[in-house]
């Protein structure tokens, strides 16, 4: 950390100065809410520390860690309490990945709990103008409760109970929560809510949003947690849970069966990792793409920027980098269990050499330039998408990352029992080359089959110094995800960024199709004016994701220090000892 040194005077200004914030703070309600969240979103922590998009998830998995529970117990008592706090981005209804790294033994270990296609299902079923977000076509099989419950069986300290675990997140749901500014702004953004008896009952009368802070209870959600605690994930694949979700998905014109739900399993994975910039990245395989994407550009970087320093030229390699791999990754990337994945030869250094060779240091090529095999056609721009990222480090060294989703905000719009059900079939290609919802155009390789899982850019990573991991990160918001992710931690990692700073950075985004770089409208002008020198189409937006991550370091004595931070684009904050 660096040291200020402050004169006498100086200390008797700052203390008359934060008196005052703090009365102010206090006594303000619209600014405690803004200051608040402006100073909460990192901390530093020496035993133990959660991240999530939420500050009462947040302490619900300190809470667990603090009670002798490990990463792994913490990560799935933050995810159920995430369900239940951000029902636009996460919970039962949905899906996700796990990475997960064992310090006992140093083993790391991906869980894909992604949900998948049923069994009715085929390449066409939305060709006639069915909607791949809306409705119960829209709804893929959810893999959350089986994915918590395995994570719990294969890594959890045992120390805390199943029941226990759930407990905290039935609470919230029963007693109430305020609603977060972004569930505000989510529930104004997205139609058709008002078709569903649960979210009809987070609006006040002749609202059309969710009023921030505005008290919403979920008593369903609350019993079908208590459910998940005391009889785990049966009940959700082979009893009556199963049984709910399938009456209303088809009368909502969906196509589950029992047999599917019977018939989905967790699968454990190996995780894909490479050597880049001294550091040893961890990250997720497919059916995730944000793995692939997210080792392809680092190599791209590593190769033109070794030593990288913030501006318009580093701005400009970073989207240069990700046109040849989201390429790439409507070309190649699916279901390793029905496509087969090239994933050493996407890769290979070859790969990255004949891509940096076409990289013009002053000027923006085309994404074709980048594209070397063939090009597909171009879709409309990207949306936010509704998922969330959970980072845990325990007082034993175990960290985790965890990504859940339910795809787009609110899923398919609708609920049972509580539970937010997810709209993950528009994940799938529908057909080669028409975009999905993020403006990612479909490939052969992720076309729609029967028990299949679609294609992610979820992207939980760990990142070591030799032995020891050094960070973990992860994010939400679609196709940004890892975009996003890769800049928080080369902010970190390289530009020298104190992880507070690094979340606040303005961020860009390039994803090969459509051509245009986003940015944040907070990028500095003389960044920006720099990248339309080299021709870039520039797209301001307010926020690209939302990134959660855990700084580990080391005192020359040996001493861990822990430095957790909350993406404040979406109010979370972390939590620990």
């Amino acid at each position: 950390m660096a040291s200020i040194k402050f004169s006498e005077r100086s200390w008797r200004f700052s203390g008359l100065f934060v008196a005052a914030l703090l009365w102010l703070i206090c006594f303000t309600p619209r600014l405690r809410s803004e200051v608040g969240a402006s100073l909460r979103h990192a901390g530093a922590f020496d035993q133990f520390a959660v991240a999530s998009d939420h500050p009462l998830a947040s302490e619900v998995g300190a809470s667990i860690l603090a009670r002798g529970g490990n990463a792994a117990d913490a990560a799935v008592a933050t995810a159920l309490a995430l369900g239940v706090l951000h029902p636009a981005s996460s919970g039962l209804g949905g899906g996700g990945f796990f990475l997960y790294y064992r310090a006992l033994d140093r083993e790391l270990f991906f869980l894909d709990f992604r949900e998948c296609a049923p069994s009715k299902a085929h390449p066409t079923m939305f060709a006639n103008g069915a909607s791949s977000e809306v409705g119960g076509l829209a709804v893929a099989l959810p893999g959350e409760p089986a994915g918590l419950e395995a994570i719990l069986d294969r890594f959890g300290s045992g120390r805390v109970s199943r029941r226990e675990i759930a407990e905290a997140a039935a609470r919230l749901a029963e007693q109430g929560f305020p609603a977060s500014r972004s569930l505000s702004r989510y529930s104004a953004e997205t139609p058709a809510l008002d078709r569903d008896e649960l979210f009809r009952s987070f609006f006040p009368p002749n609202s059309d949003r969710i009023p921030e802070g505005h008290l919403l209870r979920n008593l369903q959600l609350a019993k079908t947690l208590r459910r998940f605690g005391v009889e785990g994930s049966r009940p959700f694949y082979q009893g009556d849970i199963a049984q709910a979700i399938v009456r209303e998905v088809r009368k909502r014109g969906g196509i589950l069966t029992m047999e599917d739900f019977r018939n989905y399993r967790p699968i454990e994975r190996k995780p894909i990792e490479g050597l880049r910039f001294g550091h040893r990245w961890v990250t997720a395989p497919p059916p995730s793409a944000g793995g692939v994407t997210l080792l392809q550009s680092l190599a791209f970087v590593e190769a033109l920027l070794p030593h990288p320093r913030e501006g318009a030229r580093f701005r400009h390699v970073l989207a240069e980098s990700w046109k040849g791999a989201f390429l790439d990754r409507m070309r190649y990337l699916g279901d390793p269990d029905f496509v087969q994945v090239p994933v050493q030869s996407l890769l290979d250094p070859s790969r990255v050499r004949l891509r940096v060779e076409r990289f013009q240091p002053f000027l923006a090529q085309p994404s074709a330039v980048y594209d070397i095999d063939a090009l597909l056609p171009t879709p409309e721009p990207q949306r936010e998408g509704g998922t969330t990222h959970i980072c845990v480090v325990d007082g034993n060294g175990n960290v985790a990352a965890l990504t859940s989703t339910i795809n787009l905000p609110f899923g398919a719009r609708f609920s049972v029992l509580g539970m937010v059900m997810n709209d993950e079939m528009d994940d799938f290609a529908k057909g080669i080359g028409l975009p999905n919802a993020f403006g990612l155009p479909g490939g052969a390789a992720n076309m729609i089959k029967p028990g299949k899982r679609p294609v992610s850019t979820m992207t939980p990573t760990i990142v070591f110094d030799g032995e020891r991991p050094r960070l973990c990160i992860g994010g939400s918001g679609g196709s940004r995800i890892v975009t996003a992710v890769e800049q928080v931690a080369l902010f970190v990692l390289l530009l020298g960024d104190e992880l507070e700073t690094a979340l606040v950075r303005p961020r860009i985004h390039h994803q090969g199709i459509p051509d245009v770089l986003s940015h944040e409208g907070s990028l500095e002008a003389w960044i920006r004016e720099g990248l339309g020198l080299r021709g870039h189409t520039l797209n301001s937006v307010e926020a690209i994701a939302t990134v959660q991550a855990i700084e580990i370091r080391y005192t020359p004595d040996g001493r861990r220090l822990i430095f957790a931070g909350s993406d404040p684009r979406k109010g979370g904050a972390p939590s620990g000892r």
